[in-house]
């Protein structure tokens, strides 16, 4: 009976820790996002809007805007 009693107390904490891991895990890789990521984006932002000034230069600033959507959301090229 006691055995019983301590798994079960072992399987909430290991869960209720999980729950806390998973939440910290998800802040850190919000505020690494914002960090890291945003500012890339915006650097390639303005680069596309300066390589779209030239008429030679256009598929490149299109392509420095696609890096910077994918900048933003990393994941999102794997569900489209």
């Amino acid at each position: 009976m006691l055995t019983i009693l301590l798994l079960l107390v072992l399987i909430i904490v290991f869960t209720i820790l999980g729950f806390c891991f998973s939440l910290a895990g998800g802040i850190l890789k919000t505020v690494l996002k914002l960090i890291i990521c945003l500012p890339c984006a915006l650097i390639c932002a303005v680069v596309g809007v300066v390589l779209c000034c030239t008429l030679i230069l256009i598929p490149l600033g299109i392509a420095c805007f696609k890096l910077a959507g994918f900048m933003l959301n990393p994941f999102r090229a794997c569900f489209a």
